[in-house]
């Protein structure tokens, strides 16, 4: 749900860890630490294609991206915690297209049995991580619509051997641009080898109870990532996902400001979305990446031979279904510095996207 979630996480696996180049504040002999860290990032998405509704304009052709991230994060024994505010583009449909401060995460954690431990906070939910694993592109081609960093969650991860698994609950879940989604619960479990990784996952919710357009939703993802050799790398994705939408809305309270009326929703009808993608990751260089992806994606309200899609008068120009590739390029003078560009070609949302990153 939460797209600058998807970006970040793509970033920070494709490149480095947005935490790498963390400055330690404070350490003592038991290892008590604190650390800040962050990243200052200036790109965009370039030749934006308006009828793809990615956006939260149709009149730009450029859409600014830029995204700045101040963090902080420490433990105290077992206990860990930590509180990262984001600077970020609100450039998503339904944004507002403005600047805006936010925060990303702030939550405590404890750690037991020393492989386990469980959050409690605003933080990413357990499947953010992995619903798009098998993805090596710079800006995260298919998407998912898991439901990204929450409030009120509860988050238990664990590991054993070569297996991870985590699973969280958050309270009242949220959209990116604030839709109530009901109480959301996702988890994965996952095998992470030096050859071969795979993550599976699922996520479900309540439902926002006639609150917003969003009703109850069932999402099963999983990724692949092979690893050919030290420099050649493929990854394999795919979702399908049940997701309840409203058909319907009645006006409850009129009001001057649009955005402040107040609707009850009705008529909920599932729809299923499903998307999968081919990618590669080749390193050519320490210093020079290449990468690739081959995508596909359909969503039921394109397809208009189903009674819940568009009408013929409103098809889509790509149909019920859409394909598109990818080809990218980064460059990384150091550790913390990268820039990038990336080609889309077929029926992709964009032209390219282009963003250079310094982390600290």
């Amino acid at each position: 749900m939460l797209k600058k979630t998807a970006i970040c996480i793509a970033l920070s696996t494709l490149l480095i860890g947005a935490n790498a180049q963390a400055v330690t504040v404070f350490e003592n002999k038991d290892g008590d630490n604190l650390e800040v860290y962050g990243e200052v990032g200036v790109g965009g998405h370039i030749g934006a294609k308006n009828e793809y509704g990615e956006f939260y304009t149709n009149d730009k052709t450029y859409i600014d991206d830029s995204f700045a991230t101040l963090g902080m994060k420490g433990n105290y024994d077992k206990t860990y915690y930590r509180l990262e505010l984001d600077f970020e583009r609100e450039n998503w449909e339904y944004g507002s297209g403005d600047m805006v401060l936010a925060i990303d995460k702030v939550f405590i954690g404890y750690k037991f049995a020393d492989t386990h431990a469980i959050e409690f906070g605003l933080t990413d939910t357990a499947l953010d991580d992995y619903d798009k694993f098998g993805d090596f592109t710079f800006d995260t081609t298919v998407e998912t619509g898991e439901a990204g960093d929450q409030a009120n969650t509860v988050k238990y991860e664990g590991s054993a051997s070569d297996f991870k698994m985590g699973i969280s609950y958050s309270y009242n879940g949220e959209s990116a641009s604030g839709s109530a989604l009901g109480d959301v619960i996702n988890g994965y479990v996952g095998y992470f080898s030096e050859y071969i990784d795979i993550a599976i996952g699922a996520e479900t919710r309540t439902g926002s109870k006639g609150e917003s357009k969003y009703g109850e939703q069932f999402l099963f993802a999983a990724g692949l990532r092979a690893h050919i050799n030290e420099q050649l790398s493929i990854g394999v994705n795919g979702y399908i996902e049940n997701e309840d939408i409203s058909q319907e809305k009645e006006l409850l309270e009129a009001d001057e400001d649009p955005d402040e009326e107040v609707y009850r929703y009705n008529d909920y009808q599932t729809l299923q979305n499903k998307g999968a993608l081919i990618s590669a990751r080749y390193k050519y260089t320490p210093k020079i990446h290449f990468t690739a992806s081959a995508n596909y994606e359909a969503y039921e309200e394109w397809d208009i031979s189903s009674p819940l899609g568009v009408s013929e008068d409103d098809e889509y120009s790509w149909g019920k279904e859409r394909t598109w590739t990818t080809l990218g390029i980064i460059y990384k003078p150091s550790s913390s510095v990268a820039f990038a560009f990336e080609a889309n070609f077929g029926e992709a949302a964009q032209h390219a996207y282009a963003y250079s990153r310094v982390y600290f």
